[in-house]
């Protein structure tokens, strides 16, 4: 039996089709899929998203950051804007955590924007 003819036979009793099968016989099958491109990121492609990654982490922790600094600055420097009645109220106090968590939430968000257009 000749190799043509051995290749007839597996083609009659197997069910997978060809294109499956060309993939499982090439040397690329294991990055790509099946239309032979590749699954898998190259380390170009894997460096760019590790450094999205800590750039967007470098992001957020310095927008914490700014927002606790925020609420350690504005609590004392609004005594003497505000009047004493609503300072020492727990009004005050929620209206400087929401200022603080707004202010942060902008550095985020404007950080983001930055970011994204950078990677253009």
């Amino acid at each position: 039996m000749n190799n043509r003819e051995q290749q007839r036979k597996f083609s009659e009793r197997t069910t997978i089709s060809n294109s499956t099968f060309d993939v499982m016989n090439t040397t690329q099958s294991r990055y790509s899929n099946g239309q032979g491109e590749n699954a898998l990121p190259v380390d170009k492609e894997q460096l760019r998203t590790s450094n999205y990654y800590v750039s967007t982490g470098l992001i957020y922790f310095t927008g914490v950051i700014v927002a606790i600094i925020l609420f350690i600055f504005v609590v004392p420097l609004c005594e003497f804007i505000v009047t004493p009645a609503f300072y020492n109220g727990p009004e005050f106090l929620l209206c400087a955590i929401l200022f603080c968590v707004v202010m942060g939430y902008v550095w985020i968000y404007i950080g983001a924007k930055v970011l994204k257009k950078g990677r253009r």
